[in-house]
């Protein structure tokens, strides 16, 4: 799994970096929300964990740009200081939990197993014809054997997978799966027509003029 990490505490975050690597996460990490939005590929990551307080803009205002990306990662806010507006202003932002500093980083990853546990994107999706997606591989599998994806097709299924039941629009496909301004419709269409030839039509539908859906 791989974590965005945004805390300006250069000490903390170090720890904080350091210990999920060990667990075996892929972490990347920043100390502050304008760097993190300049840099960060916000679609390609499991878990957001954002400390609040930090310089330029706080974690409050990093989620709901997150969120109103259609981006529906669960996220974990970090704070020293936990208030019940500041519950009811997460929570309505869309945050999956709370954990209030300072916390025992073997408490951090409890809850990020707790909240993976719940969440909709499993492991594994079972498809038609005997098909398997495996998330961590991103990748088709058939008796155990894979069905071999292109770069750009494997990153597009994985967006539309993770994004099961949830319309997922052609920026959001292409913010996802090209680094540059790239928004030829056309060419996303051509990797969607080719994914469907592999794991039959009818578990991506087209929502004309938006986007794509997987059906399940």
């Amino acid at each position: 799994m791989k974590i965005l990490l945004l805390e300006d505490e250069d000490i903390l975050r170090k720890n904080i970096e350091k210990f999920l690597i060990l667990k075996g996460y892929k972490v990347d990490s920043f100390d502050n929300g304008s760097q993190l939005l300049d840099i960060a590929n916000l679609f390609e990551y499991d878990f957001f964990v954002l400390d609040i307080n930090v310089p330029d803009i706080d974690g409050f205002e990093i989620l709901k740009y997150i969120k109103g990306k259609n981006i529906e990662t669960p996220a974990i806010f970090i704070s020293g200081m936990i208030d019940i507006e500041d519950l009811s202003k997460g929570f309505g932002l869309g945050c999956s939990d709370y954990l209030k500093k300072p916390f025992d980083l073997e408490e951090l990853e409890l809850r990020l197993k707790n909240i993976k546990n719940s969440f909709t994107a499993h492991e594994r999706i079972i498809l038609s014809n005997g098909l398997i997606y495996d998330f961590d591989a991103k990748s088709i599998f058939k008796e155990n054997k894979i069905i071999e994806l292109s770069k750009k097709q494997s990153i597009i299924l994985y967006i539309l997978m993770k994004n099961n039941g949830n319309v997922v629009t052609f920026d959001t496909i292409a913010d996802y799966a090209y680094e540059d301004d790239f928004r030829d419709i056309h060419t996303i269409s051509s990797h969607i027509r080719d994914i469907r030839k592999m794991i039959g039509s009818e578990v991506i539908k087209n929502v004309r003029g938006v986007g794509y859906k997987v059906v399940l």
